[in-house]
């Protein structure tokens, strides 16, 4: 009996390593990558909606066939069919890079004279659980306000603010975040 429970516990803790979908509670299970209502099944029946443009508070899970209503408040991210989104302020952004900044995106959709156009917008926060706010050169001055070389750095290297968002093959990561790290080094951190 204590064979097949341990067989059990290590095939659902393996299933939500592989998962493409499910809820991630807190910030501790994001980082040790724990999903509820983990599935890595990617058809219509195991989905997550998050119900941005009728503003709900809640987000819809599909487990099993079962309608799940989680709030948006009492989780961290989720992830759907491989990608992670974070919630925050009742918003969602899909989330790009862990590094000095936690790098995120939100497509948004402008007028234009021929109707309308996506556009992708890049937001960072200093942490896990910080404020996520839009990638510019001011906010990123603000988040260090003590790293001196780093601010030199930023107004040498990327001339607007759209540049921020590049990613640097070389080093496997956005320019900014290894920016940060190599003008950090040998800096106190708070």
């Amino acid at each position: 009996m204590r064979t097949i429970f341990m067989a059990l516990s290590f095939m659902v803790t393996g299933m939500a390593l592989y998962a493409q979908s499910g809820v991630y509670r807190t910030l501790d299970d994001f980082e040790n990558n724990r999903l509820t209502y983990a599935t890595d099944d990617g058809s219509d029946e195991n989905k997550i909606r998050f119900n941005e443009f009728i503003a709900k508070p809640y987000l819809i899970v599909k487990h099993n066939g079962e309608k799940i209503h989680v709030f948006k408040d009492e989780i961290y991210a989720y992830k759907n069919k491989g990608n992670v989104v974070r919630t925050w302020n009742f918003t969602q952004y899909n989330f790009l890079e862990k590094g000095p900044v936690w790098i995120y995106y939100k497509d948004m959709y402008t007028s234009q004279p021929k109707g309308t156009q996506r556009v992708r917008k890049y937001y960072f926060s200093t942490y896990g659980k910080g404020e996520i706010v839009p990638l510019t050169v001011y906010n990123l001055k603000k988040a260090f306000p003590d790293n001196d070389l780093f601010h030199i750095y930023l107004d040498a290297q990327f001339r607007n603010d759209r540049e921020l968002a590049h990613y640097d093959n070389y080093a496997n990561k956005f320019k900014v975040n290894n920016l940060l790290e190599k003008t950090s080094t040998g800096l106190s951190k708070r």
